[in-house]
């Protein structure tokens, strides 16, 4: 079972998020929060597999959070999940597990838990 954290400003994206990953029975959805800094008090104490994140607007706040995690939380893995593709180099750079555009569905989270299946 993968351990979880969702991260995403807006609560119905989050919701929805949690609900379609615990659906999967693959996925223990452990914490989230719509609030970067409140996040990462959590995941460095609940040291999920994984990070769920959505990326807002420029996203500065957010690729700082996702930096400031891997070095706290080395294992940890992220998966970038967000309606903007304007991010994806970034991603690239700080080797994120995957890059999942909303509107979510389900065929795609199924990718990305394969995804995290083989790199672990």
């Amino acid at each position: 079972m993968i351990k979880a954290f969702l991260l995403d400003v807006n609560q119905k994206d989050l919701y929805r998020l949690s609900y379609m990953l615990e659906r999967t029975g693959k996925v223990d959805v452990i914490g989230m929060s719509p609030c970067p800094q409140e996040a990462v008090d959590k995941i460095i104490l609940y040291q999920p597999d994984v990070l769920f994140m959505d990326l807002q607007g420029p996203g500065q706040q957010e690729m700082m959070l996702a930096e400031f995690v891997k070095k706290k939380v080395p294992r940890i893995q992220i998966v970038v999940v967000t309606d903007s593709k304007q991010h994806g180099l970034w991603a690239f750079d700080q080797a994120v597990a995957d890059y999942v555009l909303k509107p979510l569905e389900e065929v795609r989270l199924n990718q990305s838990l394969e995804r995290l299946g083989q790199g672990s």
